[in-house]
């Protein structure tokens, strides 16, 4: 299904790093727990395995509204490349369950895709990033600027290591 424009989020960023390190910074989870979690949360992974067919369950702890809970499989990994992942809101014992549930917007999707993508450019990584929920509702609910922290925590990771 082909979405229409803003019905999708999308991010484009140009990461003033080598892709095998942008890359090790989507699939290593010591580096993970660095920077996957907006301002002020933390993250921890019940399980993660970063290959095709892989799973993951985590929680991003939020001192201000809890514990946030989710699962997905890894849909497609191809190094340096791409990652594709299911994202579904989960209770902690990893059990699917309705996001409104969990006091998220009713036009919240259960489940998402979120597809990664990497360029070499030079001696930079151009990364695109697409999730399959509106690009409108991913702001309104946070999930959209959690993203963007995200990346800047992301961005400030790389920056020490290179």
């Amino acid at each position: 299904m082909e979405l229409s424009k803003n019905q999708e989020v999308k991010i484009i960023r140009i990461f003033d790093a080598p892709i095998d390190m942008v890359w090790k910074a989507w699939t290593d989870t010591e580096l993970l727990m660095k920077w996957y979690a907006p301002n002020g949360c933390t993250i921890h992974f019940k399980h993660i395995e970063v290959e095709t067919g892989g799973k993951f369950h985590s929680c991003i702890s939020n001192p201000e509204y809890g514990d946030c809970w989710c699962i997905g499989e890894y849909k497609e990994v191809v190094p340096n490349s791409k990652i594709v992942f299911t994202m579904i809101n989960a209770d902690e014992n990893g059990n699917p369950i309705d996001p409104t549930k969990i006091g998220m917007d009713p036009d919240w999707p259960g489940e998402t895709l979120v597809t990664i993508t990497f360029e070499k450019e030079n001696t930079k990584t151009r990364m695109e990033l697409h999730q399959t929920v509106s690009q409108e509702l991913a702001i309104k609910t946070g999930a959209y600027p959690s993203w963007l922290q995200m990346l800047d925590k992301m961005q400030l990771l790389l920056h020490q290591n290179n």
